[in-house]
């Protein structure tokens, strides 16, 4: 396996062949009868290869990467697709989401709002794999994948066949991102080879964005979209695609901030306000219209805080919430712990919101990518709840803004390690040994892997014969 390419094929379908053993699925499913999910050692096996198999891809991965900074230039998007491919039709890696969007598709078919109820009031195969947590929960998801999700289960109810819609949604907007990221890289003078492999191809996408099906990376594309027509001026389709990425999910229309600075490059705060207000007016108008005319409404709104049931340890506020009401709880201040928690995350969205605030002024259309960047960072990590493929959202930007050696490395170290401890997710509850097992497996593979993060270099500057053929000519404004 000295090839790449071949190398994270092999991964990718050992991925593949572990998921049958590790993911969970409808108990009425044939998956569900597997020898080796029948006991524990056959969990462990099936979360051993499971951990390899990641570790494969990640390894091809950075060989991959080492080409690209030596200067080749390697066919990096179809060596993505081609690890991609064998996590087409398997179940969702990692996560239960993917069962609940085709549970909420089957709330909008049989006529129930999903932003009122849960879908605890269905019953049969369609919620035998819904995480118990979400049964009774509202979905905190825009109209866009609702009223695909209830088209789509107008046709069938299989909740298999329903995934693989969804999982349909996660391969375009894994499409609109290999095709607006080159052209974002060109536009900041970045090598769109080293943009494509540091997101295209990275393990992180393909995983949390094939794998487990989460819409957040259709969000992505439209989002990475919209910026990409700015840079050629149609700043009102532009503003239409932002309003479709937060008809997905909210936190994509935070793409207006780079299309106000395309709009206003050299302008001061007044115009740049303005342009500001119009690009966001046009998008919550899309918005809008979008949940008027799939007659799905726009009551999600009202739903946002369901993700917040989760206390995530990726976000800041969760983990200084949870400090100030153990503090407190110990100090016999009952009621101020109670309390505590929802204080800390208000104040983190609040600084969260004037630092998208302060960049959405002053960043110029040449620190737009890394202005977006830092807002969706922002949210993660000050918002109520982040999961570890929430990071997947700045990922585009920053990739395109530049980075140097430092943030080239934190980059492909953090994208390692959450590809590879990806298997520790809300399945392993209470499993101790599972999570011991999982935990040791992917410290002993990400430790030597991340040995090899020294040759990696900043991206290199963009030269005229590096430049992408037509379709990649884009302005800067």
């Amino acid at each position: 396996m000295r090839s790449p390419i071949v190398r994270g094929v092999v991964g990718s379908v050992v991925v593949a062949l572990a998921s049958l053993v590790t993911s969970v699925v409808p108990p009425s499913s044939w998956v569900a009868s597997f020898p080796l999910r029948d006991s524990l050692p056959g969990r462990m096996v099936g979360l051993t290869f499971m951990v390899a198999g990641l570790g494969l891809m990640a390894w091809a991965w950075l060989s991959v990467g080492r080409q690209v900074i030596a200067g080749l230039r390697p066919p990096v998007l179809r060596m993505a697709a081609c690890w991609s491919a064998p996590l087409l039709l398997i179940p969702p890696l990692f996560s239960r989401d993917a069962w609940s969007y085709a549970a909420q598709g089957a709330l909008v078919a049989e006529g129930f709002n999903p932003y009122d109820v849960g879908p605890g009031v269905l019953s049969g195969h369609i919620v035998e794999a819904v995480d118990p947590m979400w049964m009774a929960t509202p979905a905190p998801y825009g109209p866009l994948p609702l009223a695909y999700g209830g088209l789509v289960a107008r046709l069938t109810m299989d909740p298999y066949l329903l995934m693989l819609a969804h999982r349909l949604l996660a391969v375009l907007g894994i499409v609109l991102i290999a095709w607006a990221v080159p052209r974002l890289a060109t536009a900041c003078r970045v090598d769109p080879v080293f943009a494509s492999w540091l997101v295209v191809a990275n393990p992180v996408l393909i995983t949390h964005g094939i794998g487990a099906a989460h819409n957040d990376v259709l969000m992505l594309g439209l989002a990475c979209s919209a910026f990409a027509l700015a840079l050629t001026g149609r700043w009102g389709t532009a503003a239409v695609v932002a309003g479709a990425a937060a008809a997905v999910k909210l936190p994509g229309g935070l793409v207006v901030i780079a299309i106000a600075a395309v709009m206003s490059p050299l302008a001061g705060r007044a115009l740049r306000f303005a342009s500001l207000a119009i690009a966001g007016a046009v998008s919550v108008l899309t918005l809008v219209t979008i949940g008027e005319l799939t007659g799905v409404g726009s009551g999600w709104m009202g739903a946002l805080d369901v993700p917040g049931l989760v206390r995530s340890p990726f976000s800041i506020a969760n983990l200084l919430g949870m400090a100030a009401t153990g503090v407190l709880e110990w100090l016999g201040e009952d009621n101020a712990a109670s309390q505590a928690l929802q204080v800390v995350r208000l104040v983190g969205m609040l600084v969260a919101v004037g630092l998208i605030a302060v960049l959405s002024l002053r960043s110029s259309i040449h620190h737009a990518a890394r202005a977006v960047g830092i807002a969706l960072l922002a949210v993660v990590l000050l918002g109520p709840s982040a999961h570890d493929w929430y990071f997947l959202w700045c990922l585009p930007f920053l990739a395109v803004a530049r980075p140097g050696r430092q943030l080239t490395t934190t980059i492909t170290a953090v994208s390692l390690i959450l590809t590879i401890a990806a298997p520790l997710n809300s399945s392993l509850r209470g499993a101790t040994i599972p999570i011991l097992t999982t935990t040791a497996l992917a410290i002993a593979t990400i430790a030597p892997l991340l040995n090899h993060l020294r040759t990696l270099h900043p991206a290199r500057r963009l030269r005229v014969t590096d430049a992408v053929e037509a379709p990649a000519r884009v302005t800067a404004g």
